[in-house]
């Protein structure tokens, strides 16, 4: 029998498990049974290759294991592949994603929005402090069975030091995340529209799915992909883990979901081009309803000189009512 304690996580990741993880929390996909809160999955594969998502109770199917799952940080973030996505963007922007075929990822401390990676707000700073202070003291003044407790100058030493390294956490993220957002809608927003393809400027949307954005990026193990969580920072706290998917709850008319990778480096770039599959990420480009009726056109002259067979489809803004 494996003891998931013993294996090794080898970190590949294919389309297959990705969406098996997609659709898999709190329930082993081998048994049926239910996991127990705070109690972590395991994502692999069977000796013949095939993805597998369990729990303690059939770890031993898992020949190689790809990664711990602790689902409950994942569970309210986690996007159903068939979920469908937006993004809108001037026309520069899709001329320059079709010609390098990649997506640009921003690095999330450049967006401008000064609670990214926030914790809360100043105000409720003590508060916080004093909790986990509160925490990391009763963590260090009892160790595990059978040490000895160690004095409380130590305690109340390790203790802030372990504050200031957990208070890092929210800047360092900031720093080492990279980010491609999209909007979540079963239909165009004019909000948006209007938002980042404003009149004059001419743009398209894409329309995806979260399936098969995750595709079109390969097999692509540092890449992650959720929905934002809004929080009322002055009710709560964003949560301990992936702030980087956590915004104001003011914002939450954007319902966004984010495409995160997460590279540390002693100097940071400002943003990473990844590689994508054109034709796998765009199930459809549309032209702005705001653009001349010419500028279809010229999407579609745009794509066919790339050679990339893409649907470009009219806005559903365009439509004509009847009275």
């Amino acid at each position: 029998m494996r003891y998931s304690h013993l294996m090794q996580s080898t970190g590949r990741f294919t389309t297959e498990l990705r969406r098996l993880m997609a659709r898999s929390y709190d329930e082993c996909r081998s048994c049926g049974a239910s996991l127990p809160r705070e109690s972590a999955a395991y994502a692999g594969y069977t000796a013949n290759g095939s993805p597998l998502y369990v729990g303690n109770c059939c770890i031993s199917q898992i020949d190689e294991l790809a990664t711990h799952v602790y689902w409950w940080w994942e569970k309210d973030k986690r996007c159903e592949p068939d979920i469908q996505l937006w993004r809108y963007m001037d026309f520069a922007k899709f001329v320059g994603l079709l010609d390098a075929r990649a997506m640009f990822f921003s690095r999330a401390d450049l967006f401008g929005d000064p609670f990214e990676g926030a914790a809360g707000i100043t105000e409720h700073r003590q508060k916080y402090d004093d909790h986990y202070l509160q925490l990391f003291r009763s963590l260090v003044r009892f160790p595990p069975e059978n040490a000895s407790s160690p004095p409380e100058d130590y305690v109340e030493r390790e203790a802030q030091r372990l504050l200031t390294e957990f208070a890092a956490i929210g800047d360092r993220e900031r720093k080492s995340s990279y980010v491609s957002c999209w909007h979540s809608n079963t239909g165009e927003s004019e909000a948006l529209w209007r938002l980042y393809v404003p009149p004059p400027t001419m743009g398209v949307a894409i329309e995806t799915t979260a399936g098969a954005l995750m595709e079109a990026f390969g097999d692509n193990p540092g890449l992650g992909l959720g929905h934002v969580q809004y929080v009322d920072f002055r009710k709560s706290y964003a949560g301990f883990q992936d702030r980087i998917f956590w915004k104001r709850k003011s914002l939450s008319h954007e319902a966004e979901v984010r495409a995160v990778i997460k590279r540390r480096s002693a100097e940071p770039e400002s943003g990473l081009l990844v590689p994508v599959e054109i034709e796998t990420l765009c199930r459809s480009v549309i032209p702005s309803p705001f653009a001349p009726v010419w500028f279809a056109d010229l999407v579609a002259s745009t794509v066919k000189r790339f050679d990339v067979q893409l649907n470009i489809n009219s806005s559903e803004l365009l439509a004509q009512p009847f009275f």
